[in-house]
């Protein structure tokens, strides 16, 4: 998960009376009235993106922290670190996630933004986040696609990275698999799925950007249809498993959202304390207005969560689409199916993060993800997404 988090912010645009009476007629659903309850009942996240190290123990073919080099500066001094989550709760933030480098080389610091913050901590599995301290934060663990495709980008194809970092979280209930699927998933990559749900843990995915233009079966360009049919199966296939739904699955792989398609002037994950985003912020369209993203230096917030240079046309990050969503909530008020598909997303992306009880998330997901891919399937969200 190349990791971002969002605020939810409720924007909704037109007549609050007819809004009100819309909802009310939606949440007359038990199931949707159970997730529209508990996502209003938690207090806003106001999140920021934070790279702890520029240290990490791989060095993976298609990282964008490395592609944009965002190695290149010092860790912040452990006089600045203290400076800065002070400064960070004096401005409201409540929620980090925490990326790198790689966390793990940093635990310390991670202990300590889990004292003061929720977190969710994006890693690459080979070293254990402990325990102690981090009881309430969520794992993100990466494994990209099949154990063969795994070996060949962050294995220096000899490493089977992925069996031990299966070792090192089994039987974790903090964490989430993100499985980084190349746009034409192999027949084998449902064997990593399985190996994830054996092992104890919950599977999400994100999608690989060929940032280092390796070409060939991993061109992004060639677009990510089978990529998405092969999320859409295992999510039928495991829906008590998958944390992951069939809405945000369309969403990130047809770049496309009720009309309005990707890209940085509808990307809602930007940072607002860099001057660079001045037009972005005035352009109308909805962002988030807490989020910065920040590197190891901690000094001052890159554009967005995967850097300064990014083509938005290269970025699927999950995230970043997620909060393309949950800022898009007037859009989704024209009929159940559409409304449901919102807020289970929303609901999915709270579960995750661990604003919502995780037994209680647990207990919901194989009927969210059952019912969220029925309403994908609905004739008015497949006219609203056959690009």
């Amino acid at each position: 998960m190349n990791g971002q988090s969002i605020v939810v912010y409720f924007r909704i645009k037109g007549s609050s009376t007819i809004i009100r009476q819309r909802i009310a007629e939606y949440t007359r659903d038990p199931l949707v009235a159970a997730l529209w309850h508990a996502i209003r009942g938690t207090r806003p996240l106001r999140a920021i993106s934070l790279d702890v190290t520029r240290r990490c123990n791989l060095r993976c073919t298609g990282c964008y922290f490395f592609a944009e080099e965002m190695d290149h500066v010092a860790d912040a001094s452990e006089r600045e670190f203290e400076s800065f989550v002070a400064s960070e709760l004096a401005r409201g933030t409540n929620f980090v996630t925490v990326l790198g480098g790689e966390p793990s080389l940093a635990a310390e610091r991670v202990r300590y933004l889990a004292a003061n913050f929720r977190l969710v901590v994006v890693t690459n599995g080979l070293r254990p986040l402990p325990l102690a301290g981090l009881e309430q934060a969520t794992i993100a663990v990466s494994v990209w696609g099949d154990r063969r495709t795994d070996r060949r980008l962050r294995g220096y194809n000899r490493l089977d990275l992925f069996e031990r970092s299966l070792a090192n979280y089994r039987h974790d209930p903090r964490v989430v698999w993100y499985m980084t699927l190349p746009p034409s998933p192999s027949e084998e990559t449902e064997e990593s799925v399985l190996a994830c749900i054996d092992n104890g843990n919950l599977v999400g995915f994100n999608y690989y950007g060929d940032l280092d233009r390796v070409g060939g079966d991993l061109d992004h360009e060639i677009g990510f249809e089978r990529a998405r049919s092969f999320v859409d199966r295992m999510i039928a296939r495991y829906p008590g498993h998958i944390a992951f739904g069939s809405y945000l699955n369309t969403i990130v792989t047809s770049g496309y959202l009720k009309g309005s398609r990707w890209g940085y002037d509808v990307c809602g994950s930007i940072s607002i304390a860099d001057p660079a985003n001045a037009s972005r912020l005035a352009n109308g369209h909805s962002y988030n207005p807490h989020f910065n993203a920040y590197g190891p230096d901690l000094i001052k917030p890159r554009r967005c969560c995967v850097g300064n240079e990014r083509d938005c046309k290269t970025c699927r990050d999950v995230w970043a689409h997620m909060s393309w969503i949950a800022l898009s909530l007037e859009h989704h008020l024209d009929n159940a199916s559409d409304f449901y598909s919102w807020v289970a997303t929303i609901y999915l992306f709270y579960g995750v993060c661990g604003v919502i009880d995780r037994q209680e998330f647990r207990g919901r997901l194989a009927e969210i993800n059952r019912r969220d891919s029925e309403a994908v399937r609905s004739p008015f969200l497949a006219a609203s997404h056959s690009h």
